[in-house]
């Protein structure tokens, strides 16, 4: 029942040891640089990306060059999961330096940040082609998160009514500055907010990711909310909706035909 009790820009953390000594008997194994090598790495192993509709569908993921001497280029590639995903490309695989340039940046293009779920968080492989060209300590492969930055703000009052709990309470409704995308904070059970998108219009439901809704089943743990359709009628928004378990490592219907109802503030 209802319980009432109530980064980003890019996260990489890059360590440069140095290491000096006048005694040389003192250090370990000395690493000879290849003058003719680019030096290439990326800043980090992990990456972590928050985009916006001002991105324009593209995140640029640095490369650092330690020889900045003459023009020169570097050839990268995305894990194949990513490719048959269809939602990240690159936009050249090569990239590009130019005479006395430490950084560039691959772009890995999305389109639309339409594209992107609300509360999705997407991982691809990026990886520097060439071996003999990442610097003694460079990193070669990067992991990178990527997932939508979204601004909420209230707006108002609305409506809850449970079918499944069979009560209803005032509800406030959040709504984000980047798109047609509605969070309920703390609907059914503190901690434990719903999002879902709409059309352009209102009308329809866009996306609604199966959610923990805060109520534990005695056999089955946590349950997932996640509509089979919704239909709105002015500002009420009905939600057919199904309650999810995991079984068997994936997730299953333990409860279905009950109607959640979201009245929008005016």
């Amino acid at each position: 029942m209802k319980n009432i009790a109530k980064f980003l820009s890019i996260i990489a953390f890059v360590c440069v040891g140095s290491l000096t000594s006048c005694d040389t008997d003192a250090i370990g194994t000395l690493y000879e640089g290849n003058n003719d090598s680019p030096s290439l790495s990326f800043p980090s192993s992990q990456l972590i990306f928050e985009v916006v509709a001002e991105d324009n569908g593209v995140v640029k993921v640095p490369v650092y060059r330690g020889n900045t001497q003459g023009v020169d280029s570097a050839k990268v590639s995305i894990d194949e999961e990513t490719i048959a995903g269809g939602i990240f490309s690159l936009v050249s695989d090569i990239v590009r330096f130019d005479d006395g340039q430490a950084t560039s940046y691959a772009e890995l293009t999305f389109g639309s940040i339409d594209k992107l779920g609300a509360t999705d968080k997407y991982n691809v492989v990026m990886t520097i082609a060439d071996s003999a060209s990442i610097s003694v300590t460079g990193v070669q492969e990067v992991s990178l998160t990527v997932q939508r930055k979204l601004t909420w703000e209230n707006i108002g009052n609305g409506v809850y009514y449970s079918q499944f709990f069979g009560e209803s309470w005032e509800q406030p409704v959040e709504k984000a500055k980047e798109g047609n995308l509605y969070r309920l904070p703390d609907c059914c059970y503190t901690g434990y907010p719903f999002i879902f998108t709409l059309s352009e219009d209102g009308q329809e439901l866009i996306g609604w990711d199966p959610q923990p809704m805060g109520y534990v089943n005695a056999t089955y743990g946590m349950v997932y909310y996640y509509p089979n359709a919704m239909t709105r009628e002015g500002n009420t928004l009905s939600f057919d909706m199904l309650g999810l378990v995991v079984y068997n490592g994936k997730l299953a219907t333990l409860y279905s035909g009950f109607v959640e109802t979201l009245e929008l503030p005016e």
